[in-house]
């Protein structure tokens, strides 16, 4: 349970030491404890990240996963491998932050799938996203609505209501 300091003692005794993330098509990688600890104490180690996937598909089908990843969701093998991992984050909500940074920040794991076509791209997909949240959740607004329209209708004038 000595990751971190094994990943600092590497990048301290080989300048060139970097970290390459190989990212399952179904992005478990970052529901894990431990691969997200090594995520986050490779960065603060100053170890260059690489990360390899499986697809753009794949990632468009987890992306909404990843803008939730929270190491308190995390799982381990070993619930006392989880315990020992949070037990070592000073600050949860900070560590959070610093895991979505290394993942979506300018320079960040993701980075790597932007180039000026796949910036454009990537704003295309951002915007549909947003355009399919908004259709959903403007779809859960009507059928509330049509509920209550729905309850109105069976008895309009509210006859027999207590309030």
């Amino acid at each position: 349970n000595k990751f971190d300091d094994m990943m600092l003692f590497l990048a301290q005794s080989n300048p060139s030491f970097s970290l390459t993330v190989a990212v399952d098509a179904e992005f478990q990688l970052f529901s894990r404890a431990w691969c997200v600890a090594e995520l986050v104490q490779a960065h603060d180690s100053n170890i260059p990240i690489a990360m390899k996937i499986h697809s753009r598909k794949a990632l468009d089908k987890r992306y909404d996963d990843l803008l939730a990843m929270d190491v308190r969701n995390c799982q381990a093998s070993r619930k006392e491998d989880r315990d020992i991992i949070l037990a070592k984050i000073r600050n949860i909500d900070c560590f959070n932050e610093t895991l979505q940074w290394i993942v979506f920040g300018t320079e960040g794991l993701l980075s790597e799938w932007n180039d000026g076509v796949g910036v454009a791209d990537l704003v295309g997909q951002l915007a549909y996203r947003i355009l399919c949240r908004a259709s959903e959740e403007e779809e859960d607004s009507l059928d509330s609505h049509r509920e209550l329209s729905k309850g109105d209708l069976e008895n309009p004038a509210g006859v027999g209501d207590a309030g």
